[in-house]
């Protein structure tokens, strides 16, 4: 029998939390719901935060290092078209390609918001700039 009224206790102070809540918001004023995403505020993220990955074309040589560390595979580079392509639907973030560039080309960005639509944004292709760099390596 105590279980029943302990029950009846909970539900009654539940709602009268809840109403206590909608009659603060209304009074206030404070909007119940953010805008996604708020153009006006940026977040402030830790400084080892990890966001997309970006390659500075200037200095990766294609040693390709970062492919056959990569645990989930989300590097591939293509000789041909002399580009390293990065898919961010496989990438962990784990950060193992960063630490193991020779020349420090691969870093995180600050750029964390991936909502879309299009598979296609997950997939980044840089075309390599630095071409001496490349023939020295691969020869």
């Amino acid at each position: 029998m105590d279980c029943i009224y302990l029950g009846r206790y909970v539900v009654i102070k539940s709602v009268v939390r809840t109403i206590r809540g909608v009659i603060y918001l209304l009074i206030s004023g404070h909007d119940v719901t953010e805008m996604y995403p708020d153009p006006v505020a940026k977040p402030l993220l830790p400084k080892r935060a990890r966001g997309f990955l970006s390659v500075d074309t200037y200095k990766c040589n294609l040693c390709s290092e970062c492919k056959h560390i990569c645990p989930s595979k989300a590097i591939e580079i293509d000789m041909d078209n002399i580009s390293l392509n990065i898919d961010y639907t496989l990438c962990m973030y784990c950060g193992y390609c960063c630490v193991v560039c020779p020349e420090a080309a691969l870093s995180f960005s600050k750029e964390f918001e991936g909502a879309t639509k299009n598979r296609d944004f997950f997939q980044h292709g840089f075309s390599i700039i630095n071409i001496r760099n490349i023939k020295k390596v691969n020869n």
